[in-house]
């Protein structure tokens, strides 16, 4: 059974994870900008991306207008609106993990809590 603790954090991660978008949405005018409509089109913008790293050569490029296309048919814009919501996304998500990181909350901020032998497999 899971605990208090372990749902808050699952939650306290995707608000980090969809407020980004929220922002992003909201700065370009999309016409959906409420929380559930964001989690859908990162869902959606997630599997889109997925398929579009199966096309050799290309296939981030591809993988980035596809997330695109996601984002603008999810949230009810323009495609051309849908790249920059894409790259508003990503600068704001590592902006927003960079201060999370400053402050300790990230995952090098919680390495402390782990005894001395656990932190040789993720720190080299």
């Amino acid at each position: 059974m899971p605990t208090l603790t372990g749902i808050l954090i699952i939650i306290g991660a995707i608000v980090v994870i969809v407020l980004p978008l929220k922002i992003a949405a909201a700065a370009l005018g999309a016409k959906r900008t409420g929380f559930f409509w964001c989690l859908l089109a990162l869902i959606g913008a997630s599997i889109l991306h997925g398929l579009g790293t199966i096309v050799p050569v290309i296939g981030t490029l591809v993988a980035f207008l596809l997330s695109a296309m996601a984002f603008a048919g999810i949230l009810g814009t323009g495609f051309l609106r849908g790249v920059g919501i894409a790259l508003l996304y990503m600068i704001f998500f590592a902006i927003l993990l960079f201060l999370l990181s400053a402050l300790g909350i990230g995952t090098l901020g919680v390495m402390h809590v782990f005894p001395p032998h656990w932190r040789n497999i993720w720190v080299t």
